[in-house]
Formats: C-alpha cells, sequence, structure tokens
C-alpha cells in the first residue's frame, strides 16, 4: 500500500498536470471549438474534483504534511502553512465553482461525451455569473500556484534546503 507521502505527491502533480491543462485550455478555446470541447472540460474538470477532494480529505484529517524548513527567514515560516491552506481551500473553490458553473447551464453536459453531470435547466444569466466566478477563482489560484512554485524554486537554489527533493518523484533527483 501508498503511503501518506507518496500519495500526497501523486495527488500534488496529478493536481498540477490538470490545472497546466486548464490554463493551456482556455475557456475561449473550449467555446470555439464546441460540444466536444466542452465534453472533454467538463470530464477534466471531473477529474480534477475527484483529486482535489481526496487531497482535500486527507488534509482534513492530517492536517499539513509539510513543515517549513529550519532555513527559512521567519516571514517565511509563517506563509508557508498559510499558503498551502490557501492553496487547498482555493483549489477546491475553483472545483466548486466550476461545478456550479455547469450545474447552472442552460444546456446538458456530458463529461467526456459519456455522462450527464447537470439536469441542463439552468438559466443564461446565472450560468454567465457562475462562469465569471469561475473564471475569477482560477486566475486568483493560478497566481496563487506561481508563487508558490517560485516559493519553492528559491528555497532550493537560494537556502539549498533540497525543497524541490522532497515533491518530485526520485528518478529525477539526479538533476536538483
Amino acid at each position: 500500500m501508498m503511503n501518506r507521502r507518496s500519495a500526497l505527491k501523486w495527488l500534488h502533480w496529478l493536481s498540477a498536470a490538470l490545472m497546466l491543462w486548464f490554463f493551456l485550455v482556455e475557456p475561449e478555446d473550449v467555446e470555439k471549438l464546441g460540444g466536444a470541447a466542452l465534453a472533454t472540460h467538463a470530464g477534466m474538470g471531473v477529474l480534477l474534483g475527484l483529486v482535489v477532494g481526496i487531497w482535500l480529505v486527507l488534509f482534513l484529517r492530517k492536517g499539513l504534511a509539510s513543515r517549513p524548513g529550519p532555513k527559512l527567514p521567519a516571514i517565511a515560516k509563517k506563509a508557508h502553512p498559510v499558503m498551502h491552506r490557501v492553496l487547498y481551500w482555493g483549489s477546491a473553490g475553483v472545483v466548486l465553482s466550476g461545478a456550479l458553473a455547469g450545474f447552472a447551464a442552460p444546456y446538458v453536459i456530458k463529461a467526456f461525451g459519456l455522462f450527464p453531470i447537470n439536469p441542463g435547466f439552468g438559466g443564461k444569466s446565472i450560468h454567465g455569473l457562475m462562469e465569471e466566478i469561475h473564471e475569477i477563482a482560477f486566475d486568483a489560484l493560478m497566481i496563487l500556484i506561481v508563487a508558490h512554485l517560485l516559493f519553492h524554486v528559491w528555497r532550493h537554489f537560494w537556502l539549498k534546503d533540497n525543497a524541490l527533493r522532497i515533491m518530485v518523484p526520485k528518478p529525477l533527483h539526479k538533476w536538483l
């Protein structure tokens, strides 16, 4: 069985890959490409929802797995747990806002074109509002993710505390 730290690494990198996909495939791209793109977007959203849900449950049961490193300045030690908590809850907020946008759609959305994820009798105005909220939440989360990434790269290369080795799979350690 996989230990908690390994499970968290998998969830971390899987959520990072999914978030990167959502960053690269903008909502405007989805609208232009039509139904198949929307079905893929919804399906990827369901996958992200599962990953974030599992990760949030693990966080709620056991708390943060990471601790601020001893080389961190005092302000960074205080910011470290706050940033991680904001990322946990922010990810859940983005998933929730996306789910609410989907539920508010005035048409049926099928995740990956296979199974419906909403009843399809929402209103255009509430759907549009929820889409806007979802996009703002996603953009804010992406800013936090970039700050998180830069923080850990700074730790690894400036403080030389091997922060990246903690988060990446062992086969990649030789390049860090």
